[in-house]
């Protein structure tokens, strides 16, 4: 049962850093079209860019968050598996294997940089 909600606070997290991603995206955004507003044409109608901006923004980063998904269950299986088969496991070699696995199951090129790199340190 632990497991479970170990899985569930996990998944949680990655949830909120996602949502807290896309809130600090928008507001950066936000940010940048209120300083260069002055520059903007006076016959340009502020609000139609402003939507377009931020419909794209939302774009990117809903398809930003659904390439992230680290799908924990999947790792946590993916790894008692591999301690089952190979019971002398180090936790360094997990970590490997963790990284590897993430690696291997995303589409993300951002993520597998990250993955890549963490493979290379538990070396």
């Amino acid at each position: 049962m632990t497991v479970e909600k170990d899985l569930h606070q996990i998944t949680k997290k990655i949830d909120d850093f996602n949502d807290e991603t896309k809130l600090n995206l928008k507001l950066h955004v936000e940010h940048e079209a209120s300083t260069h507003r002055k520059v903007l044409l006076n016959g340009l109608f502020y609000g139609a860019i402003h939507e377009g901006i931020q419909a794209i923004v939302d774009e990117r980063m809903n398809e930003f968050t659904k390439n992230t998904d680290l799908k924990p269950q999947e790792l946590y299986i993916y790894l008692k598996g591999q301690i089952t088969a190979h019971p002398t496991l180090s936790k360094r070699q997990l970590h490997y294997l963790a990284y590897d696995h993430l690696e291997h199951i995303t589409d993300n090129r951002f993520l597998k940089k990250i993955y890549k790199t963490m493979k290379k340190r538990m070396r």
